[in-house]
């Protein structure tokens, strides 16, 4: 599932249950959540909540404020939800 440019909106959970694999963006930590609502965005900690929330077996966060020239804290706020989150970079695959 990919659920990209967006505020944080559960209503979105039902419709991917149970997804192998969610891609949701991350554009700020979650400090800046108001921005996030503000500027129509997520958090790292509202991408891990909805994958959390929907079950998914893996989350893959991206579309990152260019605020963030290191990307580990992002990571490490998702994953302190839901454990198996990796970063979305360029040139990187992932085998489900």
């Amino acid at each position: 599932a990919y659920v990209a440019d967006t505020v944080f909106d559960e209503r979105i959970v039902p419709d991917i249950r149970h997804v192998d694999l969610l891609y949701h963006e991350a554009t700020f930590a979650a400090d800046l959540e108001e921005k996030a609502r503000e500027t129509m965005h997520s958090t790292a900690t509202q991408a891990a909540t909805i994958a959390l929330k929907a079950e998914a077996k893996n989350l893959l966060i991206g579309h990152y404020s260019s605020r963030y020239k290191e990307l580990d804290p992002l990571l490490e706020e998702a994953r302190a939800i839901f454990p198996a989150t990796e970063l979305a970079l360029e040139g990187k695959s992932f085998s489900l």
